[in-house]
């Protein structure tokens, strides 16, 4: 038989339950004055601003497919979670049934205001059956006053999805040589490089020259147009979006310098 006595001290234990868990789970609020000081309000359009032009950034997309077949949407908020958190970024992935994908996950990220944490809600995921060409947006409007509004369906969410551990990948650069001449195509490869929990992605080449290239395949071909040293710096991103880097230096000299290939392989790890 359960006493008064014992049954208010059930109470007590379950909602006490009840405060911890709901402390536990962030709140999406609008950005506006009635829930953040003037103070706060300039540090939060500031700091969506800040991160809009992080989002909209085409070399940290991806670049896979949004299918049942492919990434889904917690795929996405893995990924875009594991990037925005390399950059300093406090992250949660959320996620809500009764979506045209069925359960439908997207991420929070943390801006800190002057004495709490601000949540925007992120869209990791592109259209259905397209591929992601960016690292996601803030779903939002602007109303007739001129205030940001976030998306309605992104204020609230069922489950906060723990972000499984991540171990880092392993860059390396690997080329047919280390000396070569001006208008010679250089092949360089990452075949060294891998995942150890999981799978590269990307892999970003810096030629030292002020170029760039993104490509989800292993290997880059590149072409000098003056002699010099140049450091190539290649970063590879996984699935969770971790990333690590490897370099290595090449030579170029002019067709009428002598050249001089390396006996192996030129290999470099990160």
């Amino acid at each position: 038989m359960v006493t008064t006595r014992t049954f208010l001290s059930m109470l007590v234990i379950l909602f006490s339950a009840v405060a911890v868990l709901g402390a536990a789970l962030p709140q999406v609020l609008q950005p506006n004055e009635a829930t953040q000081s003037a103070t706060e309000l300039a540090i939060l359009k500031q700091g969506i601003s800040t991160l809009k032009g992080i989002l909209g950034d085409a070399d940290l997309a991806s670049r896979r497919l949004f299918a049942s077949n492919n990434w889904r949407s917690l795929n996405f908020a893995q990924y875009t979670a594991g990037r925005l958190a390399e950059l300093g970024y406090a992250t949660q992935i959320v996620n809500q049934a009764g979506w045209p994908d069925g359960v439908h996950a997207w991420v929070l990220a943390g801006i800190p205001l002057e004495s709490w944490t601000a949540w925007v809600p992120v869209e990791a995921s592109p259209e259905p059956s397209k591929i992601q060409q960016n690292l996601g947006y803030i779903p939002s409007r602007v109303d007739g006053a001129g205030n940001l509004l976030f998306d309605a369906r992104y204020l609230s969410f069922s489950d906060v999805v723990a972000i499984p551990p991540n171990l880092p990948p392993v860059a390396k650069i690997r080329s047919a040589g280390t000396i070569f001449a001006v208008g010679e195509t250089i092949k360089l490869m990452a075949l060294g490089a891998y995942d150890p929990d999981g799978e590269i992605v990307l892999y970003q080449w810096n030629f030292g020259d002020g170029k760039t290239a993104v490509f989800t395949s292993a290997v880059a071909r590149y072409t000098y147009s003056r002699a010099g040293a140049y450091v190539v710096t290649l970063t590879v991103i996984d699935s969770g979006g971790k990333s690590a880097t490897a370099s290595v230096t090449v030579q170029v000299g002019t067709v009428e310098e002598p050249r001089q290939r390396e006996p192996e392989e030129a290999c470099c790890g990160g």
